[in-house]
């Protein structure tokens, strides 16, 4: 096997005293030795020593770089050697800050807390005082382990902080780290703008962090906040600028959160095999590394992509997966997806009365509604769509209030100004706000729900015009019973070929002008099968098989289901595979 490659600091300089000589001489050194081979199990004998001296010489560049190539657990565990072998109290207090950095990104976060706290505690009751970038950053640390623990008290702790800082007075690493938590936090009062500023302002102090995995941080809580109002472009040179502060450190077991912005990314851009496809590395990473922290993000995501391919199925599994890893007590990174994929699944499962019910019972709040409506566009306009189904007017109107609201408190937002455009006129039945909404929304899962909501209204209209039309129409005149002749019958004349269908020409000759999914879509409703089992066979979901199916009638110049199975063999003989045909 390859040996494992890291990047490890620079061996002690040929000739000096070797540092690790000493350190040996006052006690066997058999379980450090032992803890290094696990962790360079792959590694040449040569690897082995350097990464001992490393241990010595830059213990935090070390680990880190340990963390970033193999598990926490084992980073841990070296540097729980590490801490017994009698090194001076400075070199100790920084590596027990590394400490509370690698169990909170084990999900460890009462074990990180609890380390903090001891670490602070030593800079009282005659105890050496603390050097100021240690303190610093364990506080940044404290501020990020309340927050994930629990995000009340982390709202609680970080508006502390920022209550007793100067504005006159460059920031540390704790008023940085709880301006990152509030950025976040105050997504659930739906303040977008604010949430957006804050977010600018940490990244703007980043240099401050002495942290290189909280730096990073900082421009991923930035990137967050950019996909939440649409500026892709931003976002994706944000996520580099996060890159750029692991450059050495292998990631620094952050690369599964690159990877989980990589995939929302892609994700609102339509790009759904690709975002799949990093969402999955997502996940492996923070698996193989034992970051649990970051498990349940990438599991939600992969939930959320399931059901966009239609595989509920796989997105159930995947529910169950993020709610046992939550269950476990890993530390949890706040986010409304959790409840959002859980609630999608439960409405294509069970219905819109089931899913309605779960409405009611997870978010009987506005704040935690104003956390998804802000992260989520088109989260509103499916309130408002599930409770028209579920027959509740009531929580269709309360949404649509609620997306206009979050719209004019964060002027200048375009996704909410969609978001509130699409449910408003999803509530009145309004085309034109519709087609807007299609327009104007900036993430692709969105702007196809605005689409097919629009088909589906133009759809029900024309049925019920249809219907009117056919109950005005006056009765046809009673035509008299024929008389029964009693002359022989007349000879039968020979049947007259029928004259050619017009229709059946016209139709065949613009069938061209269809694309493979209108052509599948038209081959499987003439064989008789209902929208819904079209949306089946084709994984999506039956307003956009209407929507494509109004597109047949009007490229092909017919006006009903008889009509199109009467002709649509006729555009698929010479297409043997077009009932093979992969959407995917």
């Amino acid at each position: 096997m390859n040996p494992v490659s890291l990047s490890l600091p620079s061996a002690a300089p040929t000739g000096a005293a070797d540092p690790l000589v000493g350190i040996t001489e006052k006690r066997a050194d058999s379980t450090l030795l032992s803890s290094a081979r696990l962790l360079a199990t792959q590694g040449s004998a040569d690897q082995i020593a350097a990464l001992l001296r490393a241990l010595v010489t830059d213990p935090l560049g070390l680990l880190r770089a340990l963390a970033s190539v193999g598990s926490v657990d084992r980073a841990v565990e070296l540097l729980g050697t590490a801490l017994t072998l009698g090194l001076p109290a400075e070199l100790n207090a920084r590596l027990r800050c590394l400490l509370v950095e690698l169990r909170l990104a084990g999900g460890e976060v009462r074990l990180a807390l609890a380390t903090a706290e001891e670490i602070l505690g030593r800079g009282t009751a005659g105890t050496p005082e603390l050097p100021a970038t240690v303190r610093s950053a364990v506080l940044a640390g404290r501020a990020f382990g309340r927050h994930f623990q629990d995000p009340d008290r982390g709202r609680r702790h970080a508006e502390s902080v920022l209550r007793g800082h100067d504005d006159r007075t460059a920031p540390d690493a704790e008023v940085l780290a709880a301006t990152a938590v509030l950025s976040d936090l105050v997504l659930s009062d739906g303040r977008l703008t604010e949430g957006l500023r804050l977010a600018r302002a940490a990244v703007d102090g980043a240099q401050a962090m002495p942290s290189p995995v909280w730096r990073a941080y900082l421009h991923l809580v930035l990137a967050d906040r950019l996909l939440d109002v649409g500026a892709y472009g931003e976002a994706e040179s944000t996520v580099r600028a996060a890159v750029a502060d692991l450059t050495g450190l292998g990631g620094g077991g952050m690369d599964s959160i690159v990877a989980l912005h990589r995939a929302r990314l892609l994700s609102h851009r339509g790009r759904l095999a690709e975002a799949r496809d990093e969402a999955q590395q997502a996940l492996a990473a923070a698996m193989c590394r034992g970051t649990l922290l970051y498990v349940p993000p990438p599991l939600a995501t992969l939930g959320q992509l399931a059901l966009r391919f239609g595989d509920h199925d796989g997105a159930e599994a995947f529910v169950r997966r993020y709610r046992q890893t939550l269950a476990d007590g890993a530390g949890r990174m706040p986010s409304p997806v959790y409840d959002w994929v859980e609630l999608q699944v439960t409405a294509a499962r069970h219905g819109a009365h089931a899913a309605l019910a779960q409405m009611e019972q997870q978010y009987p709040d506005p704040g935690p509604r104003a956390a998804l409506f802000t992260r989520q566009p088109g989260a509103a306009a499916w309130f408002v769509r599930t409770a028209q189904e579920a027959g509740d007017p009531r929580w269709a109107a309360v949404a649509a209030h609620e997306a206009e609201r979050l719209a004019e408190e964060n002027p200048g937002i375009p996704t909410l100004a969609a978001s509130a455009v699409h449910a408003v006129s999803l509530l009145h039945g309004d085309p034109d706000g519709l087609v807007r909404a299609a327009t104007e929304h900036g993430h692709h899962w969105a702007r196809t729900a605005a689409a097919e909501d629009l088909a589906a209204l133009l759809d029900t209209r024309s049925h019920r015009r249809t219907a009117g039309a056919a109950a005005e129409a006056p009765a046809p005149p009673r035509l008299p019973a024929p008389a029964v002749a009693s002359a022989p019958a007349p000879s039968v004349a020979p049947p007259v070929p029928p004259a050619p269908d017009p229709a059946a020409r016209a139709a065949e000759e613009n069938a061209d002008a269809l694309s493979d999914v209108e052509r599948t879509v038209a081959h499987l409703v003439s064989q008789g099968l209902t929208n819904q089992q079209v949306a089946s066979r084709i994984q999506r979901s039956p307003h956009t098989v209407n929507y494509h199916l109004r597109n047949i009638f009007r490229k092909v110049g017919l006006s009903s289901r008889v009509e199109l199975a009467r002709h649509a063999h006729l555009w698929t003989t010479d297409r043997p595979d077009i009932t093979d045909f992969d959407i995917f």
